[in-house]
């Protein structure tokens, strides 16, 4: 930006005589410039996600894979929560479930820990122990069915002011 800064006093300065007119036409733009810069420096340097807001991000996420990964498959949902690869994941899952006339159904959906959390800028990664009771069906059919507790790291970003999980991954 100091480069363009100097194009556009240098520019000025060669098409405007030295005059007091021409110095504070040049101050003024270069004051306008300043603050332009300051600006997309503060839209781009968002306040990083407190640990509070991203386990309840994942809380949400838990409760809405009822409505994500059953009918009607609220893709909606899905994109209010996931981005990248999570949101394209997601997308390819709820198609293979309708294409198969499948669904899940959920029971206890629990964050039970955090185990890590780190935050900077606009991304953050947590760990957290979750227990999920899962059952899928395919026509009516129960094709399997588990219980269990697993550590899950989930990558997050923000977007538009808006945290949603980028991927996930489970640890053990």
């Amino acid at each position: 930006m100091k480069a363009t800064l100097f194009t556009v006093t240098l520019i000025l300065s060669l098409a405007i005589p030295e005059t007091v007119q021409a110095k504070t036409l040049i101050d003024n733009h270069s004051l306008s410039l300043q603050r332009s810069v300051n600006e997309t420096q503060i839209a781009q340097s968002p306040d990083p996600i407190s640990l509070g807001q991203a386990a309840d991000l994942i809380t949400q996420w838990l409760t809405a894979k009822s409505r994500i990964f059953a009918p009607p498959f609220d893709r909606q949902l899905v994109s209010q929560l996931t981005t990248g690869t999570l949101y394209n994941d997601t997308l390819k899952a709820i198609d293979f479930l309708r294409d198969n006339d499948a669904f899940y159904q959920y029971g206890v959906q629990k964050v039970e820990s955090v185990e890590r959390f780190a935050a900077s800028g606009n991304k953050a990664t947590i760990e957290v122990k979750v227990t999920e009771d899962t059952t899928l069906y395919k026509r009516g059919q129960i094709i399997e069915s588990s219980f269990n507790t697993k550590l899950v790291r989930y990558n997050l970003e923000e977007w538009d002011g808006i945290w949603k999980i980028a991927n996930s991954q489970v640890l053990n």
